[in-house]
């Protein structure tokens, strides 16, 4: 270090620094920093539960680990484990025998089941002799006394079975005493199917621990062989698979007793094939047997055979999983002719409660019913539906599909059969088997005729016939793209066209009823004023009294004129009329008019029946009256109702102001040209103007409008 210089000093001195910063962390994590260097230390780690401890023990492997199965068990001074192992690791570096050193750490199992103590590295340094095991029996087995110990376990096989979830564990099932035990190894090509022990004394030799297969979680213990290489026959199975005590169907033994029995035989005729694998035989002596078979190649339906499996009872008879079968000679009387029953009888007790009839299983029966639905096409397994009244009873014709044959959704058909009820067979520590499920299996094409057939319009031509209305349909779409497409530029400009034409109209229109507005509004008051102001010329010096009485009246008159123009402009701004209610409309009219004053409006006049001319003539008599109503009355309310009475229009504007005499009001003489302009609107619709008023008692006006002529003035 002596050379080192100052530069590579400080890289170094940085680079521990960050090794550092990465590594503690870590192990804070742990909580514990010490790394566990035995057996012993690793087993109470896991039965902790703490996850992250880091281990490196010496130890010798005492059962292989594959690649297959990625676990192994190893052993020191202190005891043996089983160890997960990861895919890194080269399997075919590591035998049984060889003394490694393993690094790793603990972690916790899937959805925290366990914790597991996983070997990340492992370096072969030596052979080391493998400990002997230790003879282990059921009962020290059952205990616990031998977990995560090398032992050799004496049995006879009384069965052999692949996991059907996963194919690559596989199981013996070894009889000792009244006592079963399971051995387990990894399924490889090499082993076979292992069928040829059953009913063979073998010893294994193996790790018994727990084995914990995804996603059997809680499988229990095993004892764990590497497969043929850790058996040793002592007593060869019987070359005669057959050779076995024969089933005695009417013994009452208990369930217990029937799942320690080894393999035996029965022999009877079949009279039901369903799923493939599953038959039911009907002895000599009338019993009833359940066969499942251990691969799917049964005997057809009729056939007299001789089976071979292990017995196990459902609690009501005894029955034979994982058998074999060959055919027998036996003699067994044929089924009676089917009984006519119906579904209620089958699956409820007669008062409606739903009760399995137990006693009809395995009998032939006869029932009518509705198709409701078929099989898969191609699905061999698949059950037919049936419909009896209100009942849904599945039908069975896997062992004969051809029985269904023009079977038809809808059809009533008459079906013949087995009955069957089937049950789960009876496990240690388990309830009572449940019926897994019901059907009528059909023996024979014959077992089913077509009664009636569905009518001809069925829901599958039903939605043909849509499919076809929906591709012409999309046919029809399309070619009203292409139409549109083509009408769009002619109707972008007809459009055009058409509204430049409409706005032109509008623009004459609105001049034309401003032009009226004028005329009527203006023209004749301010001829009235000037004549009004040319008699007072001629009365100024004669009589100057009088002279002064008419230019007063022309002084009201251009007022008056002021005003209407004022309304007009107001008019020319006020979007009134594109409401889409008279009453809205009333209500925008007279909002700046009506300042601190109510203002109540029931107008039940639909808009779309008044023309612009109209509904705009209306706005000004009702906003005349408004005015006058709170500029003469000084009415703190006006009440404004209207209605439609076929071609009549009947409105009213009332207030509660001071009123006035109907007969002796102020008029165009006067300078006032409310009311007969108003007078003048209402005759021009060949209307009726109706006044009632008495002092301090307000005000109520009643105008009836003609809209005989399509609601436009004469």
């Amino acid at each position: 270090m002596k050379n080192t210089s100052p530069m590579m000093k400080r890289l170094l001195s940085a680079g521990i620094a960050l090794l550092a910063s990465i590594l503690l962390p870590l192990f804070a994590e742990t909580g514990n920093t010490n790394v566990v260097s035995s057996v012993a230390g690793l087993t109470q780690i896991l039965r902790e539960g703490r996850s992250g401890v880091p281990f490196e023990i010496t130890a010798t492997i005492i059962y292989p680990y594959t690649e297959q199965m990625l676990r192994g068990a190893v052993q020191d001074a202190t005891g043996a484990i089983m160890l997960e192992m990861t895919e890194a690791l080269p399997s075919n570096h590591l035998a049984k025998g060889d003394l490694v050193r393993i690094r790793g750490s603990t972690k916790s199992g899937f959805l925290g089941h366990s914790c597991y103590a996983i070997a990340k590295t492992a370096e072969v340094l030596s052979q080391a002799p493998i400990p002997p095991p230790v003879e282990a029996d059921a009962t020290g087995l059952a205990e616990g006394r031998f977990e995560n110990k090398l032992v050799r376990f004496r049995g006879t096989v009384v069965d052999a079975f692949l996991d059907d979830i996963d194919p690559r564990w596989g199981f013996l099932v070894l009889r000792s005493g009244r006592e079963s035990i399971y051995a387990c190894f990894a399924s490889s090509p090499a082993d076979g199917d292992m069928n040829d022990l059953i009913g063979a004394e073998i010893a294994v030799t193996g790790f018994y621990s727990e084995l914990i297969t995804e996603p059997r979680f809680h499988s229990g213990r095993f004892i764990l062989i590497s497969g043929r290489d850790a058996i040793s026959v002592i007593r060869p199975a019987p070359a005669d698979p057959f050779d076995v005590p024969p089933l005695a169907a009417n013994q009452h033994d208990s369930a217990a007793v029937i799942n320690s029995m080894t393999r035996r035989r029965v022999a009877g005729r079949v009279i039901a094939v369903w799923h493939g694998d599953r038959l039911l035989l009907k002895t000599a002596e009338g019993s009833l047997v359940r066969v499942d078979l251990a691969e799917r190649r049964p005997p057809s339906y009729g056939t007299c055979i001789e089976a071979t499996g292990k017995p196990e009872t459902d609690l009501y008879r005894l029955n034979l999983s994982r058998a074999i079968w060959r055919t027998n000679s036996v003699s067994v009387a044929t089924e009676p002719q089917p009984k006519e029953v119906t579904a209620k009888q089958l699956l409820t007790d007669g008062e409606g409660r739903s009760a399995v009839q137990i006693r009809h299983h395995g009998r032939a029966v006869r029932l009518n019913g509705i198709v409701r639905s078929l099989p898969s096409p191609g699905y061999s397994d698949g059950r037919l539906v049936l419909e009896c009244d209100k009942y849904v009873v599945p039908v069975d014709a896997s062992s004969c599909p051809q029985a269904f044959a023009g079977v038809e959704i809808g059809c009533v058909i008459e079906v013949a059969g087995i009955c069957l009820f089937e049950m789960e067979n009876w496990q240690p520590n388990a309830p009572f088997p449940h019926v897994e499920g019901f059907a009528i299996v059909v023996r024979t094409p014959d077992d089913i005729r077509i009664l009636s057939r569905p009518p001809w319009w069925t829901p599958g031509r039903l939605l043909s016939v849509i499919g076809a209305l929906l591709a012409a349909l999309a046919g029809v779409f399309v070619w009203n793209r292409q139409l549109n497409r083509l009408a769009e530029r002619r109707g972008r400009e007809l459009t055009d066209e058409t509204v430049a034409r409409v706005t032109a109209d509008l623009k004459v229109g609105e001049r034309t009823r401003l032009a009226i507005e004028l005329h009527d509004a203006l023209s004749q008051n301010l001829t009235g004023a000037a004549l009004e102001i040319e008699t007072s010329d001629v009365l100024i010096d004669g009589a100057p009294a009088k002279a002064h009485q008419h230019l007063g009246i022309a002084a009201k008159t251009v007022k008056s004129c002021r005003e209407e123009l004022r309304n007009c402009l107001w008019d020319l701004r006020n979007d009134a009329l594109g409401e889409k209610t008279m009453d809205d409309a009333i209500r925008r009219t007279l909002a700046p008019f009506m300042d601190g004053t109510g203002l109540t409006v029931r107008f039940n006049v639909p808009r779309e029946r008044l023309s612009d001319d109209t509904a705009h003539a209306l706005l000004r008599i009702i906003r005349e009256l408004a005015q006058n109503a709170v500029r003469h009355g000084h009415a703190k309310a006006v009440k404004i109702a209207g209605s439609l009475e076929t071609e009549r229009l009947l409105f009213s504007v009332q207030d509660d102001g001071c009123g006035f005499d109907p007969e002796n009001h102020p008029g165009v003489l006067q300078g006032h040209f409310g009311l007969q302009g108003i007078s003048e609107r209402v005759k021009r619709f060949g209307g009726t103007m109706e006044i009632k008023s008495e002092a301090k008692k307000g005000t109520k006006i009643t105008i009836a409008l003609n809209l005989g002529n399509g609601g436009h003035p004469t």
